[in-house]
């Protein structure tokens, strides 16, 4: 499980992603990978968990997402956006003048549910620290492997 945790120690948020195995989906195109991950989303007392595919052929996604989080710890990038193709949900992170990651997570934004599109979506939003945010982008490298289970 990757896990990114809030700087707060009195009011804890955590973005923890588990991965579960790839499966090839009949349904589309020949050559397309899919996998199922969880998201769950905690703050303080609250959580919030959904289900969601990403792309890992023809496109790996999840490798995009890593290297747009470590452009941003590198200093190429001062903000990045993520969603999948299928877009259950939004990934934002952005560096804040004083040094340290703003960080929102939004499920279903794209409104994969519903099917049709509209703003409301349910998330939440914290500050994080740089060194966090390495961690978690390389907990994502060492989840989504293709030699991880």
């Amino acid at each position: 499980m990757a896990r990114l945790l809030s700087e707060d120690s009195e009011c804890i948020s955590i973005l923890a992603i588990t991965v579960a195995p790839t499966q090839p989906d009949a349904d589309l195109h020949a050559g397309q990978l899919w996998q199922l991950l969880t998201l769950d989303l905690t703050s303080g007392e609250r959580q919030l968990a959904e289900s969601c595919l990403v792309c890992r052929q023809p496109r790996d996604e999840v490798s995009e997402l890593v290297g747009l989080l470590f452009d941003l710890l590198a200093g190429r990038r001062a903000k990045i956006l993520f969603e999948p193709a299928e877009p259950s949900f939004e990934l934002a992170v952005e560096r804040t003048q004083e040094g340290g990651m703003k960080v929102e997570v939004w499920l279903d934004s794209g409104n994969a549910a519903s099917g049709f599109y509209r703003w409301d979506a349910a998330g939440i939003r914290f500050y994080t620290t740089g060194e966090s945010l390495t961690s978690f982008a390389a907990e994502l490298m060492q989840e989504f492997s293709p030699e991880s289970p």
